[in-house]
C-alpha cells in the first residue's frame, strides 16, 4: 500500500471521518479509476457514499477488500502524519495522482503508527470544583416545561457542559456520564461532528473530528471506563447493554437548542472488545441528509410502485386462467389490496397537500 498517495486522496477525495465510519480508504486512482479499500465488500452504504463522492470527480469505483487492522494502522498513521504536517501545505504541495509507472508501484516505508500523548496530560490538571457524584445527575424528564414537550413533537436532547473552555484532552479524569456530555457539547455544532471510540489492547482513545477534520483526542482510556462511556452511548440511543456481536447502527432524532440534530451511533465488534463512532448532523448537514432520504424514499417508491403493478396485472392473468378454482386464500386478497391502497391513496393525499404548499 503507497502510504503517501492513501494519504494524499484521504485529504483530497474521501474524508477522514468519512473513511473512519465507513471503514473504506482511498487506495490509487489509475486512469480515472479509483481503487477503494473495504473492511466490507458488502457495506452498501459505504459503497453508495463513496460513489456519491467520487461521482462528483468523475471517477469511477473499483472496490476490493483490506484487513480491519490494514485498515486500523492506516488510519493512525494518517493521525501521525496529520500532527506533523499541516494540511494546507500538503493542499499545496500534493500533486495529482498520476498514471501507474514502475516507480509508482513501489511502496514507500510505512510511517511509526503509535501517536504520543499530549503533554497536556503531563503538565496540566483538570480542577474539580463540584462533587464528582453530581457529575451522575441529569435533569428528570418530569423538569422538562410542560410548553416544550407539547409545541415540540421530538424530545430535547439534554447536554449541560461545565468544562467547555478546557482543552478536550484533560477530560479523562470525568466520570463516563459528565465526559460524554462535554463531549456531546463539542460535537453538536454546525455541520458533521463525530467521536470516534477506539478500542486498544489496554486502553481506549477518543477521537473528535468536525466536517472531516481533526479536532483533538483523548488518549489512554481506563479500559473500564471506556466500555462505561459505550454504554451510556446505548442508553442515549434506545440500545440493550449487552455487547454486540456484529455491527449495529441506530438514529435518533432530537431537538437541541430548538435546532434538529441527528445522532447515528454505529457499534463495532472486534477482537479486542466493541468500539463505535458517534456521528451527529445539523443545520446545512443534517438538511442535505434529509434530502437525501427522500430521494431515496422517492426511488423506493416508485420501485415498489413498479412492482406492484407488474403483480397485479399477474394476478388478474393468473385468476382469469383459474376462474374454476375457488379458495378461501382468493377471496381474501381483493379487500386486503383495496385496503392497503386506501392507505396509500391517504399519503398520497398528504404528499399532494405538503407539495401544494411548497
Amino acid at each position: 500500500m503507497n502510504t503517501d498517495q492513501v494519504f494524499q486522496l484521504v485529504d483530497r477525495v474521501l474524508p477522514f471521518e468519512a473513511c473512519l465510519f465507513h471503514q473504506i480508504l482511498p487506495l490509487s486512482i489509475e486512469e480515472g479509476k479509483l481503487h477503494l479499500g473495504m473492511v466490507m465488500l458488502d457495506d452498501v452504504a459505504a459503497l453508495e457514499y463513496a460513489r456519491r463522492m467520487i461521482g462528483y470527480q468523475n471517477y469511477s469505483l473499483i472496490p476490493q477488500s483490506i484487513s480491519s487492522e490494514a485498515h486500523h494502522k492506516t488510519l493512525t498513521a494518517y493521525l501521525n502524519y496529520n500532527q506533523t504536517h499541516p494540511k494546507t501545505e500538503r493542499f499545496i504541495k500534493a500533486p495529482e495522482p498520476e498514471k501507474p509507472s514502475s516507480h509508482a508501484q513501489e511502496p514507500l516505508p510505512t510511517p511509526v503508527l503509535e501517536l504520543e500523548k499530549p503533554n497536556l496530560h503531563e503538565k496540566e490538571t483538570l480542577v474539580l470544583e463540584e462533587d464528582p457524584a453530581e457529575f451522575e445527575t441529569e435533569p428528570e424528564p418530569s423538569q422538562v416545561p410542560i410548553s416544550n414537550l407539547s409545541s415540540n413533537p421530538l424530545p430535547d436532547l439534554a447536554v449541560s457542559t461545565r468544562y467547555s473552555e478546557e482543552p478536550i484532552a484533560l477530560l479523562s479524569q470525568l466520570p463516563p456520564a459528565r465526559l460524554l456530555q462535554e463531549l456531546l457539547g463539542r460535537v453538536l455544532c454546525e455541520g458533521i461532528g463525530r467521536l470516534y471510540f477506539e478500542r486498544q489492547a489496554r486502553h481506549g482513545r477518543i477521537l473528535w473530528s468536525q466536517n472531516g477534520i481533526l479536532q483533538a483526542s483523548i488518549e489512554g482510556v481506563p479500559l473500564p471506563k471506556f466500555q462505561a462511556l459505550l454504554d451510556e452511548l446505548k442508553e442515549l440511543t434506545h440500545l440493550p447493554p449487552k455487547l454486540v456481536t456484529q455491527v449495529r447502527e441506530v438514529e435518533i432524532e432530537r431537538l437541541y437548542q430548538r435546532d434538529r440534530v441527528l445522532l447515528r451511533l454505529r457499534l463495532m465488534p472486534t477482537e479486542m472488545g466493541e468500539q463505535a463512532t458517534l456521528q451527529v448532523l445539523r443545520g446545512a448537514a443534517l438538511k442535505f441528509h434529509q434530502r437525501q432520504q427522500v430521494t431515496n424514499f422517492n426511488r423506493d417508491a416508485h420501485t415498489i410502485a413498479q412492482k406492484l403493478y407488474e403483480k397485479m396485472d399477474e394476478l388478474l392473468n393468473a385468476q382469469a386462467a383459474s376462474s374454476f378454482i375457488t379458495d378461501q386464500s382468493q377471496s381474501d386478497v381483493v379487500p386486503a389490496l383495496d385496503q392497503a391502497l386506501q392507505i396509500v391513496e391517504q399519503h398520497l393525499s398528504q404528499l399532494r397537500t405538503q407539495n401544494g404548499h411548497r
